[in-house]
C-alpha cells in the first residue's frame, strides 16, 4: 500500500501507462454543474495563490498478469501499466474532459497572442502513448475497451476523439456530452489571455490529489470501505464480474435480472447478491464464507472459469423465479412446491436454501420432491424442538469431509430423493431418541410437541392444511399465503372470558374467511357451532336472523358468506359443530388428532417419496 499527495501533474507525467474503469463501476453520475463548480473553485484559488486545492483521494490498484485490454504482442499500442480505478472515476473523467477543454482553449489564445507552455501538456490527461513518438491512444477506459480491436465505451470513444483520431462519437452517454460542452463553455468565457495561465499552472502543479495504490485488489478493499463512484457499497459479484468479463468475456443476463439494479434498493441487491454466492459456495464446494465482501471476495476470486458461472448463472435464476417470486414454469414446481418455497421463506428456514439449490443446479426434476422432503423434516423437528442442532445437519451434506456430502466439487452422486428422505428421517430420529417399552416413534414424538399459535403462526397454519386434507388453500392470498392471520380462527375465542390455558395449541385453530372470522370474534361456542354447521352445510339452505340457541343476532357477514351461491362449503367444520361443547379438553384430543395426522402425511409419506 502506498499512498502520496501529489500534484495532479504526477498522474499523468509517466508515458505508457493508462487507467481502467472496472465493470462494477457505474456510469458516469456526475451532472455538468458539479463540474462547474469544481473549475470554479481553482479558479478561485489561483486568483488568490492559494498554496494548495485538494481533489480529494483516488484508489487504484494494480492489474496483475497479461493485459487484458491490448492483444499482448510486440506490436501492440496498449500501454503495459494498467490501473484499476477502485474509486475515483468521476473526477479522472472530468480530468481529462478539463484537458481536452485547456488544450482547445490554448489553441486558440495562442491566435491571440498567447505566449505560455504549460508544465505538462493537456492532451496527457485524456491521452497517454507507449513511447512519447508513439500513437496516442486514451489514457482512461473501461472494462471491455481494447486498444487494439477497439473501444466499445463511450468515455474511451470520445477521449479519442480528443486524441484527433476519429470524428466525434455518436450516441455518447447524455452527462457525458453535456458535461463535456459545458466545460468547454466555461473556459471559453472564464479563461483569457490575463488569467489562463494562471489558472493552468493552478491546476496542475497546486491542486493535489491523495494517490493510494494498493498492492493488489484484495488490499484495497480490505483496507478501504468497498465503495463504486457513487459511493454506494459494492458488492463482491460486481468485482467479480469484472475479472469474469476480462478473463472469459462471461455475461451474466440473469445475475442482474436477480439484482434488478434499476429497481431496487441498495441494501437489496447487497443482500440478494451475498445470499446468492454464499449458497452457491456451499453448494459449489461445501464452503462457508462469512457472508462479508471481503471472504466473499476472495471465494470468487477461485472460481473464474465457465462452469461455475454457468451454475452461477443457474442459481441466480433459482433464486429470482423459485425463491424470490415463485414464477418459474418448470413443470415441478406445482402450486405445491410454491408453496413449499412460500412457507420456508415465511419460518426463514434459510440454511436449507444450498440444499435444494444444489439439486436445481444439477437434478431439477427432483426438486419438488426435495422441498416437500425438507418441510417435513423441518416442520416435524420444528413443531417439538428447538433449532439450535439444525444447522449440522443440512452441513453434513454440503461438506467434503462427511460422508453424505453432495457438493459439486466432492464429485460423489447426489442422493436419490428417496435416500434424501433416509438421512433426515433417521436425523429425526436421532433427535427423538431412545423410546420407552412399547412406544411407538410418533407417540414420543407427539408428548414432545406442544404447538401453539403465539409461537408458531406459519407452522400452525402448515399443520390446519395438512389436517384439512391438503397443503394449498384457494382463497389465500398468492404472494404471501403463509403470513396472513385474519383467517385463523380461534374455536375458543382467545378473548373471552373463562379460556383455557391451551386456548392457543393447535387443536382449537382451523381456518374461515377472514370477514367472517372478525364477525365471530368472542362468539360463545353454542352460537359459534350453529354457524360452523351453516357453512359446512353444501345445501346453502336459509340463515335465520338470531341463534336459536341464544336468541343474539346473527353476524351479517356470516349470513351473507353462507347464503352467497359462489361461496364454498367449508366441509372441515362439519366435525366441529358436532360437539356439544368445547373448551380444556376438546382441544386436548382435538391436538392429539391433528398432530397425529400431520405425523403420518409428513413422515410416513413426504419422507417417503
Amino acid at each position: 500500500m502506498d499512498a502520496h499527495a501529489i500534484p495532479l501533474l504526477k498522474l499523468y507525467e509517466t508515458v505508457n501507462k493508462a487507467y481502467v474503469i472496472p465493470i462494477y463501476q457505474r456510469p458516469f453520475a456526475w451532472d455538468s454543474r458539479k463540474a462547474e463548480e469544481l473549475l470554479k473553485a481553482v479558479l478561485q484559488d489561483a486568483n488568490d495563490n492559494a498554496k494548495i486545492t485538494s481533489l480529494g483521494t483516488l484508489l487504484f490498484c494494480n492489474i496483475p498478469g497479461a493485459n487484458p485490454f491490448g492483444n499482448n504482442t510486440p506490436a501492440t499500442i496498449a500501454p503495459s501499466t494498467m490501473w484499476e480505478i477502485v474509486d475515483g472515476q468521476q473526477r479522472l473523467t472530468v480530468f481529462a474532459i478539463i484537458g481536452h477543454a485547456l488544450n482547445e482553449r490554448h489553441k486558440a489564445l495562442v491566435k491571440d497572442g498567447l505566449l505560455y507552455s504549460p508544465p505538462l501538456e493537456f492532451d496527457m490527461l485524456f491521452a497517454t502513448s507507449r513511447t512519447r513518438t508513439g500513437k496516442t491512444v486514451p489514457v482512461l477506459i473501461r472494462d471491455g475497451d481494447n486498444y487494439d480491436t477497439g473501444f466499445q465505451s463511450d468515455l474511451a470513444r470520445m477521449l479519442n476523439s480528443f486524441a484527433g483520431h476519429a470524428d466525434w462519437p455518436e450516441g455518447v452517454g447524455k452527462r457525458l456530452v453535456e458535461t463535456r460542452n459545458a466545460i468547454v463553455k466555461w473556459a471559453a468565457e472564464e479563461l483569457n489571455l490575463g488569467n489562463f495561465a494562471s489558472f493552468s499552472d493552478h491546476f496542475l502543479s497546486k491542486c493535489t490529489v491523495v494517490q493510494v495504490v494498493a498492492d493488489d485488489q484484495d488490499t484495497a478493499f480490505t483496507m478501504f470501505e468497498p465503495l463504486n463512484s457513487t459511493s454506494e457499497p459494492l458488492t463482491a459479484f460486481e468485482v467479480y464480474r469484472s475479472k469474469a468479463v476480462r478473463q472469459l468475456n462471461a455475461q451474466f443476463p440473469k445475475t442482474e435480472l436477480l439484482l434488478a439494479y434499476e429497481e431496487s434498493k441498495r441494501d437489496e441487491v447487497i443482500s440478494r447478491s451475498n445470499t446468492l454466492i454464499f449458497s452457491m459456495a456451499q453448494a459449489n464446494s461445501g464452503e462457508r464464507p462469512r457472508i462479508h465482501f471481503v471472504p466473499l471476495k476472495h471465494y470468487l476470486d477461485g472460481q473464474v472459469a465457465a462452469p461455475f458461472i454457468a451454475h452461477f448463472e443457474a442459481a441466480a435464476d433459482f433464486f429470482r423465479t423459485v425463491w424470490l417470486e415463485q414464477t418459474a414454469t418448470d413443470a415441478w414446481f406445482d402450486d405445491e412446491a410454491k408453496n413449499c418455497v412460500r412457507f420456508l421463506k415465511a419460518m426463514s428456514h434459510d440454511i436449507a436454501i444450498p440444499l435444494v439449490l444444489r439439486y436445481y443446479l444439477t437434478q431439477r426434476d427432483d426438486v419438488g420432491k426435495v422441498l416437500k422432503i425438507v418441510v417435513a423434516f423441518y416442520s416435524l423437528w420444528r413443531s417439538a424442538y428447538l433449532t439450535n442442532a439444525l444447522p449440522k445437519t443440512y452441513r453434513a451434506l454440503l461438506n467434503p469431509a462427511s460422508a453424505n456430502d453432495l457438493s459439486i466439487a466432492g464429485g460423489k452422486a447426489l442422493k436419490s430423493p428417496a435416500d434424501l428422505a433416509v438421512y433426515f428421517k433417521a436425523t429425526l430420529s436421532d433427535k427423538i431418541g431412545a423410546l420407552a417399552a412399547g412406544q411407538t416413534i410418533d407417540q414420543k414424538w407427539l408428548g414432545e410437541t406442544n404447538l401453539t399459535y403465539e409461537e408458531l403462526k406459519t407452522l400452525c397454519r402448515l399443520f390446519i392444511f395438512i389436517d384439512m386434507g391438503a397443503t394449498i388453500k384457494s382463497n389465500l392470498v398468492p404472494d404471501d399465503p403463509w403470513t396472513s392471520v385474519d383467517d385463523v380462527e380461534h374455536i375458543y375465542p382467545s378473548g373471552l372470558a373463562g379460556a383455557p390455558a391451551n386456548v392457543h395449541r393447535i387443536g382449537n385453530l382451523t381456518f374461515l374467511p377472514g370477514k367472517v372470522n372478525k364477525s365471530l370474534q368472542d362468539t360463545p361456542w353454542l352460537e359459534k357451532r350453529e354457524v360452523y354447521a351453516w357453512l359446512a352445510d353444501p345445501a346453502k339452505g336459509p340463515v335465520p336472523a338470531n341463534y336459536a340457541s341464544t336468541g343474539g343476532p346473527v353476524p351479517k357477514a356470516a349470513k351473507d358468506f353462507i347464503v352467497d351461491v359462489a361461496s364454498p362449503a367449508l366441509g372441515h367444520l362439519a366435525g366441529l359443530s358436532a360437539n356439544a361443547a368445547w373448551g380444556e379438553a376438546e382441544i386436548d384430543a382435538r391436538s392429539a388428532a391433528m398432530l397425529g395426522r400431520v405425523w403420518n402425511v409428513l413422515h410416513n409419506s413426504w419422507l417417503n417419496p
